[in-house]
């Protein structure tokens, strides 16, 4: 029922209707600025990518072929912009959401048990010294909590590469978090 909405108000858009094209905004807006926010950690960046988004959606509606949900064409194009602009801007920064912490922390095992605020300040350590593709990955399917396939169709990748960089991430969280560990360990002896 979804698709037929937005399959609706594209066939209107392209008719002519430039109107119809405001509640496909209206539907998508929070999750293409998520996307954005969660590559940029900016607020005003993610805004101006956003925007940018439905702008080259917009301009690009006549090219959408239906294979997939409009929604992961429009994603796969926030991913993107997002991913530039964090080129662009030269920098990596930090995915700062609990929610995505305590999601990835049920998918990271942990050697030691530590407290439950320790190992979440660890992972955040770790998310923060993540590419902001890999950052990108990660939100989408634990955050968006998208698919495989419908990662693989926004991000490129196959479904299999997705799966692999899934797990390569989660695995080099773990080996990050893993370090810090034993860095605190030794610290503690040496005091």
């Amino acid at each position: 029922m979804e698709q037929i909405d937005d399959f609706s108000c594209i066939d209107q858009v392209l008719k002519g209707n430039k109107k119809a094209f405001g509640m496909l905004v209206v539907k998508y807006q929070d999750m293409v600025y998520t996307i954005a926010y969660r590559v940029l950690q900016q607020r005003e960046e993610a805004e101006d990518v956003a925007q940018q988004v439905f702008v080259k959606a917009f301009q690009k509606l006549d090219s959408f072929q239906r294979t997939a949900q409009f929604s992961t064409w429009l994603f796969r194009i926030a991913y993107n912009a997002a991913i530039s602009a964090q080129r662009k801007k030269g920098a990596i920064s930090a995915i700062r959401t609990i929610e995505l912490k305590e999601n990835l922390k049920a998918a990271v095992e942990f050697e030691d048990e530590s407290s439950s605020e320790d190992e979440l300040e660890q992972l955040e350590q770790a998310l923060e010294q993540l590419p902001a593709a890999d950052k990108g990955i990660i939100s989408l399917y634990y955050l968006q909590q998208q698919s495989v396939d419908e990662i693989s169709q926004i991000t490129g990748l196959s479904q299999s590469n997705v799966k692999i960089r899934l797990f390569r991430i989660r695995k080099k969280l773990q080996e990050m978090m893993q370090r810090e560990v034993k860095k605190s360990t030794r610290l503690s002896v040496l005091l």
